[in-house]
């Protein structure tokens, strides 16, 4: 065999061992547990929809996927742990429009960069708020609201579970957007503004609608209309509030998200068996059951999605005059 015959035998030898070495984490991935960081307390909708794709994912990759919660800071703390994990699969996030863009704008320190830090990999599903009145207020729907808000500017009150929460940016659309003049009032949790509204010391609040469904289907407080653009399955007799202001949609999502880095065999090989799960029928009917739309589409459309979401937001936060805490 001559030099250029060696040489040829010797480069093609480097370039399988390069393919295989690129293969071989993701062919051996996972070989032990993951984690799946929820960045909340337990019992809310984003723990709920964590510890279902958990499940899901367990069984479709063949490992056990331990849902973490950590909570703090609107979700900071949890997002922050994985940001700093190992980029290598095995630590994720189920991330929020608070931890992936707001709380940027909300705290002066959160412990990363939400559009440096994470690697995309599933969009999981989308979930509506919905704005809630009690009984006793006389409203019945949108076109109520915004009447009343006019004639009375400064009257009405609305209750959400924090500066920069998605309550809070739910009302301050709802002012821009009906140029109406409603007060703030902030909690420290949706629990709290609820159990206010309950009440009748506040008027008005948002809070997620699978939440709110069993408050409204008791009867004990009114839904006048649900923040997507259309209204939702599991509540058709609830209105969107695009019907009173066209163009209205500020839909809560949950995504998972690796630390950036993560290989990009094992984001994909994670992206697939995330849609596995999201297309299976019965993680439909549970979703259906939340008041959740599943989602899925691949990395690449997520990040897309991340960065539209990001302007509106920017957008959206920049006109409230929010100033970092």
């Amino acid at each position: 065999m001559n030099f250029s015959s060696l040489l040829r035998v010797w480069t093609l030898g480097i370039a399988a061992a390069a393919a295989l070495g690129a293969a071989g984490p993701a062919q051996a991935w996972p070989d032990q547990p993951l984690r799946l960081v929820v960045p909340f307390a337990a019992g809310g909708t984003t723990d709920l929809l964590g510890r279902l794709m958990a499940e899901g994912l367990g069984a479709e990759l063949g490992q056990s996927v331990v849902v973490v919660n950590k909570a703090g800071a609107g979700g900071s703390l949890g997002a922050a742990e994985v940001a700093r994990a190992p980029a290598d699969g095995y630590t994720l996030l189920l991330g929020t429009p608070g931890t992936q863009i707001i709380n940027a704008y909300v705290y002066k320190q959160i412990g990363y960069d939400p559009a440096r830090d994470f690697a995309p990999v599933a969009y999981v599903a989308q979930v509506p708020n919905v704005v809630l009145t009690h009984p006793g207020s006389g409203l019945k729907n949108m076109d109520d609201l915004l009447r009343t808000a006019r004639a009375e500017p400064g009257r009405l009150n609305w209750g959400s579970p924090g500066v920069g929460s998605s309550g809070h940016l739910a009302l301050e659309m709802v002012k821009r957007m009906g140029k109406v003049d409603i007060r703030h009032v902030p909690y420290k949790g949706a629990s709290q503004a609820n159990n206010d509204l309950l009440g009748g010391q506040i008027d008005l609040s948002a809070d997620n609608l699978p939440t709110a469904l069993p408050l409204i289907k008791a009867g004990k407080l009114v839904a006048l209309g649900v923040t997507s653009a259309r209204p939702v399955p599991a509540a058709p007799e609830v209105a969107a509030i695009a019907q009173a202001l066209p163009g209205f949609d500020l839909t809560s999502w949950f995504v998972i998200m690796a630390p950036a880095g993560t290989p990009q065999p094992v984001v994909d090989k994670l992206n697939a068996a995330a849609q596995r799960v999201l297309d299976a029928p019965a993680t439909r009917q549970r979703l259906a059951a939340l008041a959740a739309q599943p989602m899925g589409g691949p990395p690449q459309a997520l990040a897309r999605h991340l960065e539209a979401e990001r302007e509106k937001y920017r957008v959206l936060i920049e006109g409230t005059g929010i100033r970092p805490e």
